[in-house]
């Protein structure tokens, strides 16, 4: 063969492996724009409307503020487009759900010394933000008031800092409610209790924030004021929640709404001092409270639990309503998804 043809079959070997990468990439992109830690496919289809960031009356909307402020038009833009034009199987509403979630994990940033990046979603949107440096750099002071560095999600399936998770659980719950959609994006929430021995320290009144206690963000606690707002409001309530399961004599069922946070987080901290041992078994959504689209509902942990008699508009659930004591018996239902994804965090 003269030296013509053999140029001509090189030309065509080298635009089949471009055509073969090009499609290898894409496909690529397709599953990680859907896969879920726990394995589990994003629902394709209607996606909820997105709730505010934070639930009402939150501790952490003054945080909220900050972190808007922190954040310039342009620069959400500019992510925006960067991550669309790099998963192009990702719909516009998916897309605003993980960056609403990463808000909320900054904000979480801002409260807890550490925060695990459960959630590969939400953190292939972190990544892309990353992207853009200098912006990053700017936001992160603008904040926190020093750099927000960035630990990258494992993918594991398993959960190997099972604490960390536990206190994500409460501290997320705490400040913007739970909801299905997050549940999906952050993996199941409530698979394990707090651990008893950081509860009893939240027994005392006299417990600081401090750089010597390794939970909360000493940092934004001295530099922060919304910081240091969110964290008492935090603390303060935990302390109530364990004096309360303290003195709550033990029953042998009590129900879990998750559509109602202030009965969540009162069963977590119930059964997380009570009976650790059988967390997991207790803390299993109601698949009928779930999907219930009623306004009311009137399921609660305990008695005390259901005083406000107010509705949690923030993460669409709804209190007793009527203050009244609630009756005993058990909605949990078995067969519940317990997977979640965890990995690295963050440190400021």
């Amino acid at each position: 063969m003269n030296s013509t043809t053999w140029i001509l079959i090189i030309l065509f070997v080298v635009v089949d492996v471009w055509i073969i990468s090009f499609f290898v990439k894409r496909s690529l992109r397709k599953h990680s724009s859907q896969s879920l830690p726990n394995g589990n496919k994003l629902r394709r289809g209607k996606i909820p409307e997105l709730p505010p960031i934070v639930k009402a009356g939150s501790p952490a909307s003054e945080l909220v503020g900050k972190l808007e402020a922190a954040l310039p038009y342009t620069y959400q833009s500019m992510l925006k487009q960067r991550v669309m034009s790099e998963h192009p199987n990702l719909s516009e509403q998916e897309y605003e759900w993980r960056w609403q979630e990463l808000k909320r994990f900054f904000i979480m940033c801002a409260v807890l010394d550490r925060v695990p990046m459960f959630s590969q979603d939400v953190d292939e949107v972190w990544h892309e933000m990353l992207m853009y440096t200098y912006e990053y750099q700017q936001f992160s002071e603008r904040f926190l008031g020093k750099m927000l560095h960035h630990a990258p999600n494992t993918g594991s399936e398993h959960m190997p800092i099972p604490n960390e998770r536990a206190w994500f659980d409460t501290v997320y719950v705490q400040l913007f409610g739970w909801h299905e959609y997050s549940a999906k994006l952050w993996g199941a929430f409530f698979r394990v209790p707090l651990p008893r021995e950081e509860l009893e320290i939240y027994t005392s009144r006299h417990f600081t924030v401090n750089h010597g206690q390794k939970r909360f963000n000493a940092w934004t606690y001295e530099k922060i004021p919304a910081a240091r707002t969110a964290i008492d409001a935090i603390i303060l309530d935990l302390q109530d929640r364990v004096r309360t399961a303290q003195e709550e004599p033990a029953r042998h069922e009590k129900l879990v709404n998750f559509r109602n946070s202030d009965v969540l987080l009162a069963a977590a901290v119930y059964f997380a001092w009570n009976a650790p041992e059988q967390f997991g078994d207790h803390m299993i959504p109601d698949e009928r409270e779930l999907y219930k689209h009623s306004s009311s509902s009137s399921s609660c942990t305990y008695a005390s639990a259901c005083g406000s008699g107010g509705s949690d508009s923030g993460d669409g659930s709804s209190g007793d309503g009527s203050g009244s004591s609630c009756s005993s018996g058990s909605s949990c239902s078995s067969g519940s998804s317990c997977g979640s994804g965890c990995g690295g965090g963050c440190s400021s």
